[in-house]
């Protein structure tokens, strides 16, 4: 970073970096190989952009309120820029892609503005900053999907990337002009790639794709996530749990199902968006399925999976929406008993179809409906909860917990918080405990033996 880099490779210590990522979990995992490229080239962490050479904010599109935040943040590196010229400035991601040249305008004192097909290139990019030149890599380019393994935040979990892109144009997404189209891995590097995992400590993954479900389809050989996760769970020793994120309903087959149902080492939770209860809305979403669709996607699962835990998005005040329509969406909440919803306020995405539609809802009634469903949600789960009391679960433990470092926080095959108290270090083991009382978001219990290390 101009000088003060050139000064600490003098003074024998390494520069550093500073990244915050923002948004989906494809964004995490990406933030993790851009560290361990940095890594590699000689970077270390710092634990906050003021003591950081360069600082790199791995941006989400998908919501105004994510962008909002990484303009919040440049802003208040204003004066720290002017400070400290040397420091270098970068973001990353989609609001990269999707904002280009206006990022600089916006944030003159912005040094890269990274795609979401350059990252892999972060080492050579930063350079090219150093030596005082702006950086704009915007342009697409085929992603390796290359990784240094060790570079993660926790040791027994990691995601892996099985394809990127979306085909899907959802008129409120910016994802498919941020990502581009859909490219699939083939399963013998995900299986490569998940032993190595496994050989450092791994014991569960979680497989990313924009629409997980469709995994495969452009390879045009047969592939599809029903044989990758059947390939994982028969030929990778050492995995414990498989997950994967996230689904469209208009790809849930009976194949994927069974072959969820057939192993038990595949998670029961499941990431299913249906976005509106009204067919017109989905429509003006072009989702592509109707409510009766979705219900048939579901029958399908539950069919095989009567267990399954199933979670969802949804986005209220969309344009048009009506209250009648809002409540269809409160119904279908209802009548489908979902574990877990993700409220979404609809906002405008400049390059979407649905920039071009009246956002005619107003924000007080946006608020009013994500407050509604939100608490819907809430008292479902909190039924579903007390229903755990007195079960016996096996949980995979993650660490201790944020708010108390005695107690370990775990997870369920049904993606449940586990809380509980014991000795020793317990991470990545699977337990099982015994559920005493619940909250709304959390089980308590107690561990009901000490075996069944998975690491």
């Amino acid at each position: 970073m101009g000088d003060s880099v050139t000064s600490a490779a003098d003074s024998g210590t390494r520069p550093r970096v500073f990244l915050e990522d923002m948004g989906c979990q494809m964004n995490r995992l990406d933030s993790e190989l851009v560290l361990g490229r940095l890594a590699g080239a000689g970077y270390e962490r710092a634990g906050t952009a003021a003591d950081a050479d360069l600082v790199l904010y791995y941006t989400c599109s998908v919501r105004e309120h994510a962008e909002d935040k990484v303009y919040g943040r440049l802003g208040a590196l204003k004066r720290m820029k002017q400070e400290r010229p040397e420091l270098r400035i970068g973001v990353m991601g989609c609001m990269a892609q999707n904002h280009q040249e206006e990022l600089f305008a916006r944030a003159p004192h912005l040094d890269l503005v990274i795609g979401t097909s350059r990252f892999e290139d972060v080492v050579s990019l930063v350079e090219e900053a150093r030596s005082g030149k702006r950086v704009l890599a915007v342009d697409r380019k085929p992603l390796s999907f290359e990784r240094d393994v060790t570079a993660r935040p926790r040791r027994h979990q990691a995601f892996v990337s099985v394809m990127r892109g979306c085909n899907k144009f959802c008129t409120f997404c910016i994802v498919p002009y941020t990502q581009g189209r859909e490219q699939s891995r083939p399963i013998a590097d995900v299986l490569e790639e998940a032993r190595r995992l496994v050989d450092d400590g791994v014991v569960e993954i979680t497989l990313l794709g924009q629409r997980i479900d469709t995994y495969g389809a452009d390879l045009r050989d047969g592939t599809n996530l029903a044989q990758l996760l059947t390939r994982l769970h028969e030929e990778v020793a050492g995995l414990v749990r498989i997950c994967f994120l996230t689904s469209h309903p208009n790809h849930m087959t009976d194949e994927l199902a069974a072959a969820i149902a057939d192993h038990p080492r595949i998670s029961r939770y499941l990431h299913l968006p249906v976005q509106s209860g009204s067919d017109r809305m989905l429509q003006r979403m072009n989702r592509g399925y109707s409510v009766a669709d979705y219900r048939s996607a579901v029958a399908t699962l539950r069919r095989r999976v009567p267990d399954l835990a199933l979670a969802t998005d949804w986005i209220v005040g969309f344009p048009g929406e009506t209250e009648e329509e809002f409540e269809s969406s409160a119904a279908l909440l209802r009548e489908l008993e979902f574990s877990g919803s993700f409220v979404f306020k609809y906002s405008p995405r400049e390059g979407t179809r649905a920039a071009e539609m009246a956002d005619d809802v107003p924000r007080a009634v946006k608020e009013d409906r994500n407050q509604r469903l939100l608490a819907l949600q809430l008292g479902m789960s909190a039924a579903r909860k007390q229903q755990r009391i007195g079960l016996e679960l096996e949980v995979l433990v993650e660490g201790p917990s944020k708010l108390d470092e005695s107690v370990w926080s775990a997870r369920s095959a049904w993606n449940e918080i586990v809380c509980f108290k014991a000795a020793g270090d317990l991470q990545g083991m699977l337990r099982k405990v015994r559920i005493q009382r619940a909250t709304a978001l959390t089980l308590f219990g107690t561990p009901q033996d000490e075996q069944g290390a998975a690491r």
